[in-house]
């Protein structure tokens, strides 16, 4: 039994590794010819074939819009709902995500959770750094996987990679100020 929910977890990461940011807030896949499908539970609805979706008769990509909202919820619930190994997110953080969508407050926040509304401001200051964090390392990625040709590592970082050859180059100074607001460790 744990082997075949394992074999169904990697199914999933597989799954939603390949989806992009808009098709994650989506909840659904649009493919080239108009046909439709959720990504959360696999309902698929093709394009040209009329729907009735709450009392009328809708289009395939409003009928799949609208069972993401009366069958999930919408999309953030369902990718808050994901297991830890597919969102990564722990408890805390996905307590701190929801009250964040529903736009609480900093105080209402921290009711909800039972913490002080400084803990909160500091857990607010982390998704805001793992967000930076994450895109840099998806536009690392995307270079990579482009798979062009790379250009040349700099000078004195042929064996392995120092940051402190990096510093004869480059300064937090050179930098845009997005990423000079912050001292990295």
């Amino acid at each position: 039994m744990a082997a075949s929910k394992r074999r169904a977890e990697e199914a999933a990461v597989q799954d939603f590794k390949e989806l992009s940011i808009s098709e994650l807030c989506s909840g659904y896949l649009e493919q080239e010819n108009g046909d439709c499908t959720c990504i959360f539970c696999g309902e698929h609805l093709e394009d040209g074939v009329i729907y009735e979706s709450r009392g009328r008769k809708v289009t395939a990509k409003r009928a799949m819009a609208e069972h993401m909202e009366d069958v999930h919820f919408g999309a953030f619930w369902s990718l808050l709902g994901l297991e830890k190994t597919l969102s990564g997110l722990t408890d805390v953080q996905k307590a701190l995500m929801a009250c964040l969508y529903e736009q609480k407050t900093t105080e209402q926040t921290g009711e909800i959770m039972g913490i002080s509304a400084a803990t909160v401001r500091t857990h607010r200051f982390n998704l805001q750094k793992a967000k930076r964090e994450a895109k840099i390392l998806l536009a690392m990625l995307e270079m990579i996987e482009k798979g062009e040709e790379p250009i040349p590592r700099p000078l004195g970082t042929e064996t392995h990679f120092h940051p402190a050859a990096l510093d004869q180059q480059f300064s937090f100074n050179d930098l845009h100020p997005f990423f000079t607001q912050f001292r990295y460790k």
